[in-house]
């Protein structure tokens, strides 16, 4: 995964994705695409069905919309999560398992902040938004993985992409903002029959995309937390590294529930 000092390689996270696609592509796509195609389905329904004029409505579906789309996305990374973490650690989670086993409240939480806190920054001359999608980006992961509150995981987030910020830019920033502009530019269909089209074209494309995203993401992070005890562990570190590493330690047991 790294080196002796904590040096991470591109090679060494793209090589442990693709590995792990591999590995449980069926499982993933079977979690991502229905995910993909439900979201696309209340796009189309808000989009089509809603009167805009009627705003207490138009309001009320399109956040339970964005509830249920954040959701997906929530089940999409805890699943990947768990089935990356069982290539080292033994048997994957089910989805029943994992449904269950999900910090639900804290990865809900974690991604409106994260969320608002990027859209936010996309307002203020769009650079403080990537900024900010680079420095939290493995929010999500960093909760399931190190089991820490949303908090404590935005600082870890922040501390793991500082010590590599141009392989996240690289592996997960340019991905984020590709696959939002993919989506963005897909055509917006007006019959039923492009309806169907959409939803399936759609449903599979978006789906593969986000099932990759999540992949990069997940492996980006434990190769991240990796590196960070690595060097940590080392015998030349310096004070700065130790009192961060210490003070990671401190956050994790101090926010545990």
């Amino acid at each position: 995964m790294t080196d002796r000092e904590g040096k991470l390689r591109l090679g060494a996270v793209l090589s442990a994705a693709v590995n792990a696609g591999r590995r449980y592509w069926w499982q993933i796509l079977a979690v991502a695409v229905p995910v993909s195609v439900f979201s696309a389905g209340l796009e189309i329904v808000l989009d089509h069905y809603l009167d805009p004029s009627d705003a207490p409505l138009s309001i009320s579906a399109t956040l339970a919309a964005t509830g249920v789309s954040l959701l997906g996305t929530v089940l999409l990374s805890g699943y990947v999560c768990g089935l990356v973490a069982a290539t080292e650690h033994g048997k994957p989670r089910t989805l029943g398992e994992t449904v269950r086993a999900l910090p639900w409240k804290r990865l809900v939480v974690a991604d409106v902040l994260v969320t608002v806190t990027v859209v936010i920054g996309l307002l203020l001359v769009i650079v403080p938004g990537l900024v900010a999608l680079t420095l939290l980006a493995i929010v999500g992961p960093v909760i399931e993985i190190e089991h820490r509150q949303v908090l404590s995981a935005v600082r870890r987030s922040v501390r793991l992409v500082r010590q590599h910020v141009w392989l996240v830019i690289l592996l997960a920033t340019l991905p984020l903002v590709l696959a939002a502009e993919l989506e963005a530019v897909a055509p917006d269909p007006d019959r039923a029959g492009e309806i169907a089209e959409f939803l399936v074209i759609r449903g599979l494309a978006m789906g593969i995309v986000e099932a990759c995203l999540a992949l990069l993401l997940v492996e980006m992070c434990i190769h991240l937390i990796d590196a960070d005890r690595r060097r940590a562990r080392g015998p030349a570190r310096s004070v700065v590294q130790r009192d961060d590493y210490e003070e990671d330690e401190h956050d994790q047991h101090h926010d545990a529930p």
